[in-house]
């Protein structure tokens, strides 16, 4: 049937494309989120306060806004080795930083260079993904290499937590060690990904012969026809479309980014155990819970073909489960919580990406430039969400405040996606 694709093409897809996607997915989430498990520890060794803390975290967020569109005009200029080989070199040299830093300024700095190194990742992959599916499969797509982001902490929490309790070789402090650990994956796995990768389905040896450009022809005929569809990214930005993915995609991941960078310490403060590792492990839940959102709700999604209602619940379901956590005493119904927390975030994120395609930006073509500023709209949500939290940790001495302003995010989220959806109802009961 056209325009959808066939289940042997998915799967050889998932295994030969998607998944070593994930993996560098997952490296890439684990060197911007283990600074969550060290948090504590670095504090305490170098002098950072809540607010420094959450200022540092805030910094790779800047960078990655200021380097996110020229990472996005490198892929499209250079092809896809050459800038995954450069790229991931310097997340090894961010790495290597991090395990150095004596101070304040050393801690901002680190979080900078790997902010500039990671900034064009995410944008990249998914609009190199867009070049790889159709539309029928793109949603279960994204959910694969998505789920690498929560699952770079349902694995990796425990797996920091390991390092930070074990006694490293070197006999330096544990967060050091780990921060020094993470890094070494990256300048692997960057000679890997330059040698594997390939720009376009034609160049695929994994593809049948032809079978690569009639992939290619089926996700250009998805397009609109020349002429209407054609717009450039500039252009584009005209749209109200365009921005209503970047308020949304804004307001999930301020909370997202938010409750990841935090977690760690608000799981210390729920006084379940002492143990590093036991902490990362039940930190990871939360992300457990995300990846089942991921799929779960990217799969409905495709099976019904509705995008904007899909991302709408998830938020809700998020912000409440929130609202209901600073109200209840601080014990293991808190973690619940966020774990129904997680699974609604996940269940956004899994569909959003979808739905600049799905509302008809750039004729269903979406060029890569609007995908980078949607993007870099959930990257300001990194710069104001974990900043927050840290300032009013400092102010208050507690994370009901903050939780409270996060929950209220999400749930404008949902308010913004399911106005749209109205609109675009009665747009079509009216013929427009």
């Amino acid at each position: 049937m056209a325009g959808t694709a066939p289940d042997p093409l998915y799967r050889r897809t998932v295994w030969r494309l998607l998944l070593p996607i994930a993996v560098l997915t997952f490296i890439n989430a684990v060197d911007r989120m283990n600074v969550s498990f060290a948090g504590q520890l670095m504090s305490q060794s170098v002098g950072l306060s809540p607010s420094t803390f959450g200022d540092g975290v805030s910094t790779f967020f800047i960078a990655y806004l200021i380097f996110q569109y020229p990472h996005a005009l490198l892929l499209r200029k250079w092809g896809i080795r050459p800038w995954l080989l450069l790229s991931m070199m310097v997340w090894g040299i961010a790495g290597v930083l991090m395990s150095r830093v004596q101070d304040a300024n050393d801690f901002l700095i680190a979080r900078f260079v790997l902010g500039t190194a990671e900034a064009g990742f995410a944008p990249g992959m998914t609009w190199y993904i867009s070049q790889w599916t159709p539309r029928a499969t793109r949603a279960r797509a994204m959910a694969v290499a998505l789920s690498a982001v929560p699952f770079s902490l349902v694995v990796g929490g425990p797996l920091c937590g390991w390092l930070l309790g074990m006694q490293n070789p070197l006999g330096i402090e544990s967060w050091r060690w780990m921060f020094l650990v993470s890094a070494v994956p990256n300048f692997i796995f960057a000679l890997v990904a330059a040698a594997y990768f390939v720009d376009r389905p034609s160049q695929a040896r994994w593809l049948a012969a032809g079978e690569g450009k009639d992939l290619e022809q089926r996700i250009a005929a998805e397009a609109a026809p020349a002429g209407s569809g054609s717009a450039g990214s500039v252009s584009a930005l005209a749209d109200a479309r365009v921005w209503l993915c970047c308020a949304v995609w804004f307001l999930v991941m301020t909370g997202s980014y938010a409750m990841v960078y935090w977690l760690p310490q608000i799981v210390r403060q729920l006084a379940l155990t002492r143990s590093e590792w036991l902490i990362g492990t039940l930190s990871a839940l939360p992300q457990a819970a995300l990846v089942a959102g991921l799929f779960l709700n990217a799969r409905h999604s495709d099976r019904t073909g509705e995008r904007l209602g899909h991302t709408a619940v998830g938020a809700v379901l998020a912000g409440i489960a929130l609202l209901v956590a600073v109200m209840l005493p601080v014990g293991p119904g808190v973690l619940v919580l966020l774990m129904v927390a997680g699974f609604g975030i996940g269940a956004s994120q899994g569909v959003f990406w979808t739905l600049p395609s799905a509302l008809g930006i750039g004729g269903g073509q979406v060029p890569v430039g609007v995908i980078a500023v949607v993007s870099m709209a959930g990257t300001a949500g990194g710069i104001v969400g974990p900043s927050m939290l840290g300032r009013l940790l400092e102010r208050t001495g507690s994370h009901v405040l903050g939780i409270l302003v996060l929950a209220g995010f999400l749930l404008l989220a949902c308010v913004v996606l399911m106005v749209w959806r109205m609109r675009v109802g009665q747009e079509k009961a009216h013929g427009g």
